[in-house]
């Protein structure tokens, strides 16, 4: 028995796909069939990634991106949907942490892990959605348990989680 169904012949964004989790997933719906766009902003790590896939027998694509710009996201989605005629899953899984002790942390380092890893998803979600109600499809962030406990020094990160987890609550709604 798999976890995963068989994709054969459908479409997935996967971010963070250049390493870890993002990387992880991207092997596991390749195995279930799905054609893929791959995202992230280490293109080394994509190209990685994309050789760990060619045996896969499906379609991949590269879209470096970075996730920070929220003017990144929408084109990540239009480049699955234009090469592959279709979407069926969006993998928000790129994710960033800043360690700092909160009275020192950068704003910079704030600003950039909530556009990461809370304002990307939503931003991604909103121009997949569409597609997705098309096919069915769905959406799957990735959090962390940093949304329930707080982690010392990771103030932006586990707010941004927990940001992640409650908007994934209500977008199901």
């Amino acid at each position: 028995m798999t976890l995963i169904p068989d994709m054969n012949g459908e479409a997935a964004v996967v971010t963070g796909a250049a390493s870890g989790l993002g990387r992880a997933t991207a092997v596991k719906l390749a195995e279930a069939g799905a054609n893929l766009c791959l995202v992230d902003l280490n293109k080394a790590g994509l190209q990685e990634t994309s050789g760990l896939l060619s045996g896969a027998g499906v379609e991949v694509i590269l879209h470096p991106a970075d996730l920070s710009d929220p003017d990144a996201c929408k084109p990540a989605v239009d480049a699955a949907v234009e090469r592959f005629g279709r979407l069926d899953a969006l993998c928000n899984i790129a994710g960033l942490i800043r360690f700092a002790n909160s009275p020192q942390m950068p704003r910079e380092d704030w600003d950039r892990t909530i556009a990461v890893n809370l304002t990307a998803p939503f931003l991604l979600s909103q121009a997949a959605i569409p597609h997705l109600l098309e096919t069915e499809g769905a959406i799957v962030n990735c959090s962390s348990t940093a949304a329930f406990v707080g982690e010392a020094y990771a103030a932006a990160y586990c707010a941004s989680k927990a940001g992640l987890l409650q908007m994934t609550k209500a977008m199901a709604m």
